[in-house]
Parts: structure tokens; C-alpha cells; sequence
């Protein structure tokens, strides 16, 4: 029928942020809690006697469209609509503070609060061997376009950090930075997940 909208997610509709900078429409995104658990025994008892919880983990990946660096001004045309800044392309540089545009530069349109989370979300520095030992994670949001403009947050990856980065180009696709990640969090539409207590890291 005319006029009806799905009320499911794919990804024709959604975008990925990473610390609330849009850099390209979703076409692929996987995300993983691992809970592990152990059983322990008792000495007389061949079943355990309790399932206790041991660790929290948090692992995925995605893969985004490569879009061309500084096309507008070379061949025209238009750049995707929502990626931001609209003509600098969308590599892992661009991420951070590193090229001209980079999410650092427009830090109060953009980003709102760097503390709020994943830091200021210097990517890059996590594929570059002599910076990424000083790296900060950053946040990942996927979220869908609705037709009031409004995004409508799907799910956010918190404290992430880029543990592996894929690039493909053959005649018959356009070219996909596929990307693998582990993270301290996974915050669902419905609840949010807390730290467990007061670490080193509360220190």
C-alpha cells in the first residue's frame, strides 16, 4: 500500500555514526556479547552446582562504501546525503583530526560532548603503527533515517577500539572497507549497559 513503511531495520535504511559523525550507510554490521561461564563442583557432586558469569564480552564488525575524496570538486555531482563533511571523503582518516575536516574540526556541531563516552573517536590512530599505542576508542552508532529526518538510534557500541581493517575493490562492486572491532559495551533500544563496579579504571 501506498505511503506504508516497514517497521523493520535493513540496510537500505540505516546509517553508521562513529561518535555521532556520519560516514556511510550501513551495508553491513555485525555486533556480539559473549557472557562466559563457568560451573563450578564440589567435591562428592558430578553436576555442578551453580552458573557463574566470568566476563562480559563485546566484539563485531562493518563494512562501509568507499566514497571518493574530493569528487564534488573534481568530477561534480553530489555527495551521499547525511555523510559528513560532505566532500572529504570517508577513509579511516578521515575519522580523526588528521585531514582537513576531520570530525575535530566542527567539534560543537558534531561531536557535543567528547567525554560522553568514546572520547574524541581518533580512529585512524588504531591503523597506524606509530600511534596507535596512544590511541582512544571511540563509539559506533547505527541508526535509521525516518522521514521526519529524526534518527532513530538502533543500537550503540561503546569504547570501541579497531582490531582488524579489510579493503576490497573488483570491477563489479564498488570498493568496502570492512572493519572488526571489540568494545567494552553494547547498549540495546531498551536499557543501558553499567559498569559492574568500582575498578581501577573509576580510580
Amino acid at each position: 500500500m501506498a505511503g506504508v513503511r516497514p517497521f523493520f531495520v535493513t540496510g537500505a535504511n540505516a546509517k553508521i555514526k562513529l561518535n555521532g559523525k556520519t560516514v556511510a550507510f550501513c551495508s553491513d554490521f555485525t555486533c556480539s556479547v559473549q557472557i562466559m561461564h563457568q560451573t563450578p563442583k564440589v567435591l562428592g557432586m558430578y553436576e555442578g552446582v551453580s552458573v557463574e558469569p566470568l566476563g562480559y564480552n563485546v566484539a563485531g564488525g562493518f563494512s562501509i562504501i568507499r566514497y571518493v575524496h574530493n569528487a564534488e570538486a573534481n568530477i561534480g555531482g553530489t555527495p551521499p546525503n547525511g555523510v559528513s563533511p560532505s566532500d572529504a571523503g570517508n577513509g579511516v582518516g578521515n575519522w580523526g583530526s588528521v585531514w582537513g575536516g576531520g570530525v575535530l574540526s566542527n567539534l560543537p556541531s558534531v561531536l557535543g560532548n567528547p567525554l560522553s563516552g568514546g572520547t574524541d573517536g581518533r580512529a585512524n590512530e588504531a591503523l597506524d603503527p606509530s600511534t596507535y599505542s596512544q590511541g582512544t576508542t571511540f563509539d559506533i552508532e547505527v541508526y535509521q533515517k525516518q522521514p521526519n529526518g529524526d534518527p532513530l538510534g538502533v543500537i550503540k557500541v561503546r569504547s570501541a577500539r579497531i582490531t582488524r581493517a579489510d579493503f576490497s575493490l573488483n570491477k563489479r562492486s564498488p570498493g568496502l572497507d570492512r572493519f572488526e572491532f571489540v568494545a567494552l559495551y553494547v547498549d540495546g533500544d531498551a536499557y543501558q549497559a553499567n559498569a559492574s563496579g568500582t575498578g581501577q579504571q573509576n580510580s
